[in-house]
């Protein structure tokens, strides 16, 4: 009788032991998942943003060359951290995307500001594909994340957002340099105009936090949703309904930029609460 007890005792050790284990490896998992997530979003930012400078150095203003080599660099460093993490992946996004910068780069790729942002934005699109399943791979998932249901519209709906800003940044950059809106500038700029009206609408409200964090998330919300609104009023009346464009470029790129900082706010509040809970 003994020995079935010491037996039953044995087993009971194995599966806490075992549970201990799986626990402590996806904890490791999780951690090192959200170092990714955050080096990836950096690297997003840092293209996004090359992009909108693209837009006005191939427009005509020279002076944005030396900040482009700024965010190449800030470029080339996120990706030597994430190098050996990303290789690994299975749908050849991360190879795609390191030869499609590597070769954007090169001295007379292109001249042509449609073109860049074209192959800027695809860039981006294999990036944000990569950080949303760089999250589900690592288990920092709704299901792992109980304590924050809402964290799969962190990881795709407002990384998203950002980059419809992004794009009217780059668009409308392009427009206050030539002083020129085309009717498929006003196309786009309505299109995403819309997208991100449906964002304060619908998917900011769906952001939740930890009680702890819940007064800091609405200062948050707040904040962003006031640099939007002022962005696209500002889109609306000053290059989509305007008879002549007075709005400087510079004027223009740090109000979007300021509208992406607020969104980005959000997202390391949502990065430090992840952080409190696996």
């Amino acid at each position: 009788m003994a020995i079935y007890i010491v037996i039953l005792l044995l087993m009971v050790l194995v599966v806490i032991l075992l549970h201990h284990y799986k626990t402590k490896q996806k904890k490791a998992l999780q951690v090192r998942g959200l170092a990714n997530i955050a080096y990836l979003k950096s690297l997003i930012g840092a293209v996004q943003t090359h992009r909108g400078l693209s837009s006005a150095w191939l427009n005509g203003d020279q002076s944005k060359q030396a900040m482009l080599l700024t965010f190449e660099q800030q470029a080339d460093s996120d990706i030597k951290y994430l190098q050996q993490d990303m290789a690994a992946d299975e749908n050849g996004r991360w190879d795609s995307f390191v030869d499609h910068w590597a070769r954007i780069n090169q001295p007379g790729n292109t001249n042509d500001a449609d073109n860049n942002f074209k192959q800027h934005t695809q860039m981006i699109a294999n990036l944000l594909y990569l950080l949303e399943d760089e999250a589900e791979h690592k288990h920092l998932n709704a299901m792992s994340l109980q304590a924050l249901a809402h964290i799969g519209f962190v990881w795709r709906e407002l990384v998203q957002t950002t980059e419809m800003i992004g794009q009217s940044r780059a668009i409308g950059t392009g427009i206050a340099t030539r002083k020129i809106c085309s009717s498929v500038d006003k196309i786009r700029l309505s299109f995403l105009q819309q997208n991100m009206q449906k964002t304060i609408n619908e998917t900011l409200p769906k952001l939740g936090s930890l009680d702890s964090e819940s007064e800091q998330h609405k200062a948050l919300l707040t904040t962003a949703f006031a640099t939007m609104q002022c962005l696209m009023e500002t889109i609306k009346s000053d290059l989509i309904q305007a008879d002549k464009i007075t709005i400087t470029q510079d004027q223009y790129f740090a109000l979007a930029t300021n509208s992406i900082k607020s969104l980005d706010e959000i997202f390391k509040h949502q990065l430090a609460q992840v952080k409190q809970v696996i």
